[in-house]
């Protein structure tokens, strides 16, 4: 796989040259995310490793572990841990090779879109469709996570009713949703969504994000 260096504040991360590429969903995701030292952190559906990298930047004594199946994207990542300095983190190509209630927190970016509803792009013609349900996500997670563990991911508006009753029927207490958008003429862009294993719903939407005001680092 031909990869391209994405030179960052902090960070460098090499990504696809010619395949999906990660945007503003992974810093927005781990902005202001806190972790102690000892915890136990999953990239679920890891791609070039952004999330991870940026989960070991917030905190070096933390164990991070990055699954991907995907043999090339999963070389990627090793790459940009030794990229990095970062030996805290371990890629993994499938949660069974986590035991059971062992993690604290799981952040995943994944693909959205179901096949047929959303227009391919000819770039990157199948990298933006769903490849892992959100029944078969959420069943690997509510397995490794401890109870009262931490959900966060984003997701696009158009899916978020099927999404709270995925989360519901598998245990999971949603307790914040906070939209997204470009700007503030735009529609949202996408939603992220905070829950907990193991508890109820008490859901707080939390003030909107306009991209164009962000702040990255």
């Amino acid at each position: 796989m031909e990869t391209k260096l994405t030179i960052l504040n902090y960070l460098r991360i090499y990504q696809p040259k010619n395949g999906y590429r990660f945007s503003q969903e992974p810093f927005v995701l781990m902005k202001n995310m806190e972790l102690k030292d000892g915890c136990v952190f999953l990239d679920y559906g890891s791609g070039c490793g952004i999330i991870s990298v940026l989960a070991a930047k917030i905190n070096g004594n933390c164990l991070v572990y990055s699954l991907e199946s995907n043999k090339d994207m999963s070389q990627v990542i090793e790459q940009n841990r030794q990229l990095n300095n970062m030996n805290n983190i371990f890629v993994i190509n499938k949660a069974d090779k986590l035991e059971a209630n062992s993690v604290d927190i799981v952040v995943s970016n994944p693909p959205y879109f179901l096949e047929g509803s959303y227009r391919k792009s000819r770039k990157f013609f199948n990298e933006k469709f769903e490849s892992v349900s959100i029944d078969e996500m959420l069943m690997d997670v509510r397995r490794v996570l401890k109870n009262r563990g931490i959900l966060k991911l984003s997701y696009h508006p158009t899916r978020l009713v099927e999404l709270l009753c995925k989360l519901d029927f598998y245990g999971f207490g949603v307790k914040y949703i906070t939209p997204v958008y470009g700007n503030r003429k735009k529609e949202a862009s996408f939603l992220i969504v905070e829950s907990k294993l193991g508890t109820k719903n008490h859901t707080i939407v939390r003030k909107a994000i306009y991209l164009e005001e962000f702040q990255y680092f």
